[in-house]
């Protein structure tokens, strides 16, 4: 079995592949490697345990990243990833656990200002920031 954050990260990439807007350009990287855009770079952030059960299991919370990479005229850069990051959100709210046992919530925390690059086509990222509530055995993280 692999690391409970493992499981996530793929559990994830897969929700969010094929969607309207980004298709299959989606990597789990912390560098934006895509030849074309839209794209979507999944990534993990902080796992912090909130609480130990009865010595047998912890309670955490697993950030995870999407950032979401677009490119266009200026004037349609922010319609891009508001409507990339409504795709996200109908997908990975669908099913919060996405259908792993030890996820016990999910709290959505928002798209950040997106960071724009000026070109003849500008391009902008913007990251859609997800909390995941998980439960994992206090002797193993492969739960």
């Amino acid at each position: 079995m692999a690391h409970v954050s493992h499981q996530l990260l793929d559990a994830i990439t897969t929700a969010v592949t094929g969607l309207p807007t980004t298709g299959d350009r989606v990597r789990q990287s912390r560098l934006y490697a895509h030849g074309r855009g839209p794209a979507l770079n999944i990534r993990l952030g902080e796992r912090r345990n909130t609480a130990t059960l009865g010595n047998a299991l912890v309670n955490a919370e697993q950030d995870i990243f999407i950032d979401i990479a677009v490119a266009g005229t200026a004037e349609s850069i922010d319609d891009q990833l508001l409507q990339i990051e409504s795709e996200i959100h109908q997908a990975l709210m669908a099913d919060y656990s996405l259908g792993l046992p030890f996820v016990l919530d999910l709290n959505p925390q928002g798209l950040s200002e997106p960071d724009l690059e000026q070109a003849e086509k500008p391009k902008a990222v913007a990251t859609s920031a997800w909390r995941y509530v998980i439960r994992h055995r206090l002797t193993d993280l492969e739960s």
